[in-house]
């Protein structure tokens, strides 16, 4: 039996967070810039081992914060405006009204406390492709597209050739071209083999994402590429020199001047051994973050990085590992000893996002949902276990606003209760 969650491999079909991809046509929108970002491979780069230390807090002996502390608002979704099928939810503006992303016309739209509907932008105007991948950050968003972007990955024949990445400021409604497709073929075997960008991430000045390149040799391998939007300076961190049937890269993330990353090797038996990377981009320095547990998929906030350990005793062991760069150690772990799964069997913490302070996880099948709180260095229960509940598609998302279903436990094809909150 493999492992069923696996989240440095990249997950191509997510409810409400993965769509189509989009090739990089030219249109005649007034708006677009087609200027590409040259592609530049940073040759200054330092590497170093930075040698970490671990004293941890875990699981009940971080404190519990009071939910009232940190939700502005809570409530359910009735309306049809947010049951919509062919609808993503991005997040949400800084008006509190809520902005999604429609697969069937590539319109970004907006959705006040009426319930009134606008448009906000159409991202493929021009352009016969289908969103992949987006994400909203403030009045930021970024996707990558290709033809056949809205069917299963699966049965795309052209494997994401002809994509494109975007992106586009609210305010001005410009689409300016970051990437597109090299046409490059990805090597046989190769761990995840689609071809354009399924996952884009945004932070302030910076969009970060995974593609497949030439390296230096001209061979095709995984790249890490980071795009600076106020210098329209395209970047390669890091060149994936392993073989490709056996090694993969999880996702870059940005917080201020800083990048994390990781690599691992893929095991026959489907789990993972790896490690994680931290870049300055002051300094050009790119540290590997040595320690004697397996840790991967890190995401980084300011001066902490969450990452997922993998103890691999057994599938379902994946915990969340959080890292102070300022003391150079690792200080709080949460994983299936915490009071809110112990009494459920195959816990499993992955699947982690981040939004301002806070940090969500998944549990495979969950009757609790949790998050850790960066300002305070809480936990916070936002739904307690219950025996009779079952909990689905929990997303953090931009603006503070969590999303989730939930409906009794064995309920089956019971229509769930749409929840959402804001946070502080």
């Amino acid at each position: 039996m493999l492992k069923t969650f696996i989240s440095i491999l990249i997950m191509v079909v997510i409810l409400f967070t993965s769509f189509g991809c989009s090739p990089p046509v030219t249109t005649n929108s007034h708006n677009q810039n087609n200027n590409l970002a040259s592609n530049e491979t940073n040759k200054q780069i330092q590497f170093k081992d930075l040698v970490t230390n671990k004293n941890y807090k875990v699981n009940d002996q971080i404190e519990i914060g009071n939910n009232t502390d940190i939700v502005v608002k809570q409530d359910v979704w009735q309306s049809p405006i947010y049951w919509r099928s062919n609808v993503n939810i991005l997040g949400a503006d800084s008006q509190g009204n809520i902005i999604t992303f429609n697969i069937e016309n590539s319109n970004v739209e907006s959705i006040d406390s009426d319930q009134k509907l606008s448009v906000l932008i159409n991202l493929t105007e021009g352009r016969p492709n289908h969103v992949f991948a987006i994400k909203k950050f403030g009045d930021i968003i970024a996707w990558s597209e290709c033809p056949h972007g809205n069917v299963d990955p699966a049965s795309d024949t052209t494997r994401g050739a002809n994509w494109g990445l975007y992106y586009t400021d609210l305010k001005t409604k410009k689409i300016s071209k970051i990437d597109e497709y090299k046409g490059v073929t990805v090597p046989e075997g190769t761990q995840y083999s689609y071809l354009a960008p399924n996952q884009v991430f945004i932070a302030l000045d910076h969009i970060s994402y995974i593609t497949f390149d030439y390296n230096p040799e001209g061979k095709v391998t995984s790249v890490i590429k980071l795009y600076t939007i106020s210098t329209q300076k395209l970047e390669v961190l890091d060149y994936l020199n392993e073989d490709l049937s056996k090694y993969a890269f999880g996702y870059p993330r940005v917080s201020g001047d800083k990048v994390v990353w990781c690599k691992a090797l893929v095991n026959p038996d489907g789990t993972y051994n790896g490690c994680s990377y931290l870049y300055d981009m002051k300094t050009k320095t790119r540290s590997k973050l040595v320690t004697d547990e397996n840790i991967i998929n890190p995401i980084i906030s300011r001066n902490y990085i969450f990452a997922q350990g993998e103890p691999n005793k057994t599938f379902y062991d994946s915990e969340v590992c959080i890292y102070d760069i300022d003391k150079n150690q690792w200080v709080y772990k949460i994983n299936n000893g915490y009071s809110q799964y112990k009494a459920d069997h195959d816990v499993d913490l992955n699947y982690f996002d981040m939004n301002g302070n806070y940090l969500l996880w998944k549990t495979g099948v969950m009757r609790a949902l949790v998050l850790f709180n960066q300002k305070d260095n809480k936990l916070y229960n936002i739904v307690s276990r219950s025996e009779n509940k079952e909990i689905t598609s929990p997303m953090l998302l931009d603006g503070g606003l969590l999303i989730w279903f939930e409906k009794p436990w064995g309920a089956g094809n019971t229509k769930p209760v749409y929840h959402y909150l804001f946070l502080k």
